[in-house]
């Protein structure tokens, strides 16, 4: 019965995120999807990113809390530079307005944890 609710969101979540630019081939962008979720399913996690939401990622790939968050920033920052306006600012809305500053990784995962459903 869990999977119904996360296979959706997972889908929700993918198609932001390749609407706005993101690329799937870049690690950051597998971990933003975990972290939108997780927080999603834990909206506790968004106030403690640090020192729970990205070892969670990262526990969940076998990796460092340290690597997540760099990944995570990478991805965003390709989307930033790269990706749709039209989508990007449909999606972000006022972090987008100026696009030469890259917001925050919490900034882009409470976003798209708010607009899953």
């Amino acid at each position: 019965m869990e999977d119904g609710p996360r296979v959706r969101a997972l889908k929700r979540t993918t198609y932001l995120l390749l609407c706005a630019g993101f690329q799937p081939r870049q690690i950051g962008y597998r971990y933003l999807r975990e972290a939108v979720w997780i927080s999603y399913r834990k909206p506790e996690m968004i106030q403690s990113i640090t020192k729970r939401l990205y070892p969670e990622v990262a526990k969940r790939f076998e990796t460092t809390d340290k690597q997540v968050e760099r990944a995570i920033r990478s991805a965003i920052e390709t989307a930033w530079m790269k990706g749709n306006d039209d989508t990007l600012v449909l999606i972000f809305g006022d972090l987008f307005a100026d696009r030469r500053v890259r917001p925050t990784n919490s900034e882009i995962i409470k976003v798209l944890t708010d607009n899953i459903f």
